[in-house]
Formats: structure tokens, sequence, C-alpha cells
């Protein structure tokens, strides 16, 4: 009877620490199960913040300033231009040196007019394109030469170019965008005059990337997730 009746209790006596047991085991697959779930919706809405800094990144970047793009020139008549056609990255603009078939442009011994450009934004929408020369030629017209850039790398599609301000001397300036090319054109009947420094500047406008709605909405969802879980957290805690 006493062997019996110590073996009912320790069998209880087992039974309850069984029982603890397993409830903890339980607990801890629970709290292991929430930690996961957790963590998969705090990396989703990382990365998805992310993905919202991204588009906001865009968006500071829709400038031709600090963009990649390809140069190339032309000329006609008795114009003629010096340069090296490549792929340039601003600020380090290639320059170019401008004379005529007659005086062959060398403006490293003052003969001809050099040249060289710039950018800068103005709006999220505009940028500009300031060409500088100095010097002068001799017997360069009729005759015009041509600066080509293309290629451009920033996100935002240019809608287009246009001559905002100033004069090279003796010349016409134009610049037009054709959907892949800003061409900027320079014609004289007689000759080009820029003693002293001349400035053109051009006005290149542009749209604006936004966000996309899809990327907004996937952040918001994973922003909702974190806070359920956070409140299922807490409603566990205080039962």
């Amino acid at each position: 009877m006493f062997y019996m009746e110590n073996k009912y209790r320790h069998g209880n006596c087992f039974g309850r620490q069984t029982s603890k047991k397993s409830l903890s085991i339980w607990n801890t697959g629970e709290k292991m199960k929430y930690a996961k779930s957790l963590t998969l919706s705090l990396l989703a809405a990382i990365t998805l913040s992310f993905s919202a800094v991204a588009d906001a990144t865009l968006i500071s970047s829709s400038t031709i300033v600090g963009s990649t793009y390809s140069f190339t020139t032309s000329s006609t008549g008795n114009t003629v231009i010096n340069a090296s056609a490549g792929t340039y990255t601003d600020p380090g603009n290639p320059g170019f040196c401008v004379g005529s078939t007659i005086t062959a442009p060398n403006c490293a011994y003052n003969s001809g007019v050099s040249g060289g450009f710039s950018f800068a934004n103005v709006s999220p929408t505009l940028d500009t394109i300031t060409f500088s020369f100095y010097g002068s030629t001799a017997g360069a017209g009729p005759g015009s030469f041509s600066i080509d850039l293309s290629n451009f790398n920033f996100v935002s599609p240019i809608q287009s170019v246009a001559y905002a301000s100033g004069s090279l001397g003796g010349a016409a300036s134009t610049g037009t965008w054709n959907g892949s090319q800003a061409l900027f054109n320079f014609s004289t009947t007689q000759d080009y005059n820029a003693l002293g420094g001349n400035f053109v500047t051009f006005n290149v406008t542009h749209t604006v990337p936004v966000p996309e709605p899809a990327s907004l909405g996937m952040f918001g969802i994973g922003l909702l997730g974190v806070s359920y879980l956070a409140r299922r957290r807490k409603a566990r805690k205080a039962s």
C-alpha cells in the first residue's frame, strides 16, 4: 500500500513536471514562431523602405548636372572646329576650338575661338547649359559649327532645349532637342568675335519621376504587418 501510494504520488509529481516541461516547450515554440514572423516583417519593411528611398533618390537626381553623356561636333562652310569626341561626365566637360579653313584653329596660340560649357540646375524640371567663348576668327564665314550632346544617363526624359540668353559675337545661336540629341548650333556670315569673353545659355527642361504607387503601397502593408505583430505581442503579455 505504501509503495503503491508512493508510486502514485511520484507519478503525479512526474506528470506535473512533464506537463510543465511540455508547456515550456510550447511557449518556446510560439516565441520562436513569433520572432521569425516579426523578423520577416521587419525585413520586408526595411526592403520596401529602401525602395522608397531609391524612388526619392531618382527624384533628387533628375538633373543633367553630374551626368554622363556623348559629345561630338561638326562644322559647315568656312568654319572649322577641333575637339575630341567621346564620352564625358560633368563637370569634366570637354573644350573645343573654332577657326576657319583659311586660318586653322589653334587656340593654344590665340588662333581662333576657344570654347567650353557647363551644366547648372535651376529647379526640379529645369537645367541650363552655358557655353563660354574667348578669342576671334578670321575668314570663318559663311559657316557654322555644332555641338551635339546625347545619351545622357540621368533619369528624367528631356522635353526641350531652347535658347535663353547671351550671344557669340557675329553669330546666330540656336538649341534644339530631337528626342535623343541636344544640338547647339552657331552660325556666322563673317566671323566669330568673342574678344573679352562671350556667354550663351540654353534652357533644358525635363520631367520629374515620381515613386511608383505599388512601391508605396507595399511599404504601407509592411508597416501594418509590423504594427499588427507588435499589438499581438502586447496583448499576450497583458493576458
